[in-house]
Order: structure tokens, then sequence, then C-alpha cells
């Protein structure tokens, strides 16, 4: 008897053991520990779920104009749209042939008279339009005076200097505007040994055409004229070029062929952000995103909301592109001009290319998931940033406007990130 009692104790205490195990088994899955990951074996992992956020994360933005550079755009924009854009153009040509061989006979002689002046302008006729017939006129503005202050130049565009004229219609060109200059006042200075330096503009009529402006290769601006009167001298082609004394390369490169803006685009405002126009110009973000978002997180998803306004500067109606720049300088970089001229291209970040018509308005989302995932990778001292510039640069007129983080809360930029939180692992 007293065995079986001993037994039934012994059974009680090895029950009660087991419940209080139990207990803090079940304790132990009770708290509340990030994502489960504290005691995978002794109880079912919670799962965390995606979180959205949208937040002004924007701590610097402006806008920053005179893009491109002089000498580094692609083409040129002659216009003479009064509402929104005037501009005229130089192109010059700085070393003319003065010698020949006549005949063929390898005896060089100099050139003292010549015939058929051209200058040759490549055309981009996508980025031509004019309400009817254009008249264009030339004026030789070469001086011995400052004559890259754009001053000086605009005020050579005179009677006693025009070189010549002549009325287009867009859509009739093809390709190139051969366009006749006054062959004894380019006669005097291939002999005289001086620099022609041809100025543009639209006298009469509304309207645009977009030129090719590269100074080197094929399809740039040329001069042709043909050495003798008589026609069977093969003309004499020389490409634009120019001489800047005691000036860089790249000086020399800007002033080749360049525009003069009499009518351009306006100033951005207090609480705008503008890409594009004429001279164009680039805006620039910088953003602070929270660390346990940023560095301790999975993004999934982020966009940057931009608040589009209406703009009804130059091609307003038409589609056009917004490419994005990553900044790569560091905070030691403080001129943002700068730092937007070392920018990289938005490719190399995966940011793609957005579509959008001037004259719009709404909410415009870009996707920059894969810039925000580079953020932690960055080296130390480069901001966490963001610019845009416009497709054709300096080549169209159109812009696109958005409000500042100096707008009214509603209409600033943001991000809208989608995320999952990393788990905590803890021992139980």
């Amino acid at each position: 008897m007293p065995e079986r009692v001993t037994m039934s104790r012994s059974r009680g205490r090895i029950a009660a053991l087991l419940l209080a195990v139990s207990a803090t088994i079940l304790a132990a899955c009770s708290e509340t520990l990030d994502g489960g990951a504290g005691c995978p074996s002794l109880c079912p992992t919670r799962t965390e779920s995606f979180r959205d956020t949208t937040f002004e994360a924007v701590v610097l933005d402006t806008s920053i104009g005179g893009f491109p550079v002089n000498g580094l755009a692609p083409y040129t924009l002659l216009a003479n749209r009064p509402d929104t854009l005037v501009t005229r153009m130089v192109v010059r040509f700085d070393a003319l042939t003065q010698t020949f061989a006549p005949n063929k006979t390898g005896i060089t002689e100099d050139i003292s008279t010549v015939d058929s002046v051209y200058v040759v302008l490549p055309v981009d006729t996508t980025g031509s339009r004019a309400s009817g017939p254009l008249t264009i006129e030339a004026f030789d503005v070469d001086t011995s005076a400052s004559d890259t202050v754009a001053a000086v130049v605009a005020s050579l565009f005179r009677a006693d200097r025009k070189l010549g004229a002549m009325t287009v219609t867009t859509s009739a060109i093809t390709d190139t505007l051969r366009f006749a200059l006054d062959k004894q006042k380019v006669a005097a200075k291939i002999v005289g040994g001086f620099p022609l330096r041809v100025g543009f503009r639209i006298a009469s009529g509304t309207g645009q055409m977009r030129f090719v402006a590269f100074a080197s290769g094929a399809g740039a601006p040329r001069v042709s004229y043909d050495p003798n009167t008589d026609t069977t001298y093969a003309p004499i082609i020389v490409g634009a070029n120019t001489t800047i004394q005691l000036a860089a390369a790249e000086t020399e490169l800007a002033y080749t062929v360049y525009s003069l803006v009499d009518v351009g685009s306006p100033a951005p405002g207090s609480n705008t952000l503008t890409v594009g126009g004429f001279p164009a110009y680039r805006s620039y973000l910088r953003f602070a995103v929270p660390a346990r978002i940023s560095d301790s997180s999975t993004i999934v998803r982020a966009d940057l909301l931009l608040t589009q306004r209406r703009s009804r500067f130059g091609n307003a109606n038409d589609s056009v592109a917004i490419y994005p720049l990553v900044p790569t300088a560091t905070t030691d970089v403080t001129d943002l001009r700068r730092v937007l001229d070392l920018s990289a291209d938005g490719f190399f970040a995966a940011v793609d290319s957005t579509r959008l018509v001037p004259s719009d308005s709404g909410v415009r989302a870009v996707n920059v998931l894969t810039l925000v995932r580079s953020w932690p990778a960055l080296p130390t001292g480069v901001p966490r940033a963001l610019a845009f510039r416009i497709g054709l640069e300096g080549a169209q007129p159109a812009e696109l406007r958005f409000f500042s983080s100096e707008a009214a809360a509603g209409l600033r930029p943001r991000l809208r990130i989608t995320y999952l939180p990393k788990s905590e692992f803890a021992i139980p």
C-alpha cells in the first residue's frame, strides 16, 4: 500500500512538472517578438507585413539655369516666337582657306576672288516648325571688341553688316539649308586674312529651326566657296572653327556655334522647380530618409511624387522626356552648378525617363526604386540626391514645372515607399 501511494505522488509531481513546462512554452509563444524569429522551433513564425509610407523627404531642392554649356549641345535653335522665345545663332569660320591650285597643276595661288559662297547648315527637321514662310538674315559679327559678350555681338546685327537674306518654308527643307552670302564681302575677308563670323536671325515670320551644332565631324556647319569665277573649279569647304587668343580649348569650342537669347524662359519662382526651357534649367533634390527604412528594411517600391504645374512656355502641348541624373559629388562640392555638371546619367541607377506634357498638371510618379536601394552603399559624404534634365536640352523650348518644397503642404515633393522591416532575432 505505501508503494502505491509513493508511485501516485511521483506521477502527480511529473504531471505538475509537465504542466509547468507547457505553461512556460505557451508563455514564450505569446511574447511579441519581431518576425517570430526568436523561437522558430518553439512556436509559429509571425510573418511581418509590408508597410507603405508617403512622406516629405526633400531637405533641399532648387533649379539652376544655363544648360547646356555652349559648345556641348548637339543642336542649336534659331527662333522667332515673340510670345515665348527669340534667339539668334552665330557660326564662326576663323581659318579660311586662302590658296588654291589652278586646273589641278599642283602649283598654288592666292585666292583673289570667289564665287558661289554658301553657309551650309544641317537641319533637324523634327525640330523645325513655322506658321508660314520665314525670312532669315545673315550678318558679319566679327569685331575687335570683346565678342564673347552677348550684348556686343547682338549690336552687330545691323544693315551695314548684312551678308545676305533668304525666305524659306520649313516643310520644304529636307536635311540642309544652303544660305548664300555676299561673295565680295567674303572675298575681302579671305584676301585680308580676316575671320568669317556669321550671325543669323529670323527677321520676319513666326517659327523656329533646329540646326546641328557640332563643330567637328560629319554633318557640321560649313562654308563652301569657289576659288575662282570659273565654275570648273571644285568648291573649297571649310568647317566651323574659331580661335580665341589665350583661351582654353573648351572655350573655343563654346564659341564656334552658339545661340544668343533675346527672349527666353521665365525664372522658376520661389515655390517652383523647372526642368527645361531655353536656356534650359535643371532641378536638384536632396533627400533624408529614416535609417530604419533605408538601412534596416527591404524596399520593394519607391516613387518620387512630383506635383506638376501647367506651363505655357514654348512647345507646351508637346510630349517631352524628362531624364534623371544621379549626383555623385560629395558635400565638399558646395557649388550646385558644379554638382549638376558632374552628375551621372540616371540609366546607371536604372531610373527611367518619363514623358510628360508641359501644359498638363497633377501628381506624377517617378520610379526611383533602384536608386533608393543604392543609397546605403554610397561613399561617405555623398548626399542622397537626384536631379532632372529635359530631353533635347537646349534644342527645344518646352519646359516642365513642378511645385517645390516651399509650396503648400499637399503640393510638395514626396517619397512613396513600400518596405518590409527586417526581423529581429532573439533568444527566448
